[in-house]
């Protein structure tokens, strides 16, 4: 004797709704593991170079107060995208003091980094961490230069950030300390052909005059 399995179709529902959840999950976690990458890679390599005077706006949130920022070659917060720029060649670390607008900044290198503290007349290279006062920066930014290519300490190679500070008015009215990250000069520039498969620019070859007073990038 035969017996006939007899699946209600509230029972057949459930199972086609497990099924397509499932697949859902599959696709989400192949793109996540698979695909995503492969894209999020294929745009890195088909973006435009970095350009002079793009800035970086920056503001604390007053719960986490501290923020890291790192800026290098591809794999950073800021993406430099040129050749001789190291991963995580510099990193700004910024802690804010509680309850008051008095924040603490450092400027740790990675890589080769020269730097020109707020007030400061000389810009100099530094090997370990500095830490300057939020105050400082007030009127006066700081500069910092990443640097590429070196020669008998002569910068041959750099690009040169500017930070420094202005008060806003946030969403509750309230005066809030916001940090400017401006990309002031790419030296000696940027040669737009020279994008190689990963996306990643070559520096402009010196001109003539440059190549007879590099002194004037290490000032």
């Amino acid at each position: 004797m035969m017996f006939l399995l007899i699946i209600p179709a509230t029972l057949n529902y459930f199972f086609a709704i497990v099924g397509i959840a499932a697949f859902i999950g599959l696709f989400i976690l192949l793109y996540k593991l698979i695909f995503g990458p492969v894209l999020k890679a294929g745009m890195e390599r088909q973006s435009p170079p970095p350009e002079e005077n793009a800035v970086m706006e920056i503001l604390i949130d007053d719960i986490v107060r501290s923020r890291r920022i790192s800026i290098g070659q591809l794999d950073s917060d800021i993406k430099i995208r040129m050749n001789g720029i190291k991963e995580d060649h510099l990193i700004l670390k910024i802690r804010k003091e509680r309850d008051i607008e008095e924040y603490e900044i450092t400027v740790v290198p990675g890589g080769s980094v020269f730097y020109r503290p707020p007030h400061a007349k000389k810009i100099d290279a530094i090997k370990g961490p500095e830490t300057i006062a939020s105050r400082e920066l007030i009127g006066y930014p700081a500069i910092i230069r990443i640097v590429a290519g070196m020669k008998d300490n002569r910068l041959l190679q750099y690009v040169e950030y500017e930070l420094a500070t202005r008060y806003i008015i946030n969403s509750l009215g309230d005066e809030k300390m916001q940090f400017i990250l401006t990309l002031k000069r790419i030296y000696p520039g940027v040669d737009q052909n020279s994008r190689n498969s990963k996306g990643i620019y070559m520096f402009s070859r010196l001109r003539s005059r440059e190549e007879a007073e590099p002194e004037e990038a290490a000032v």
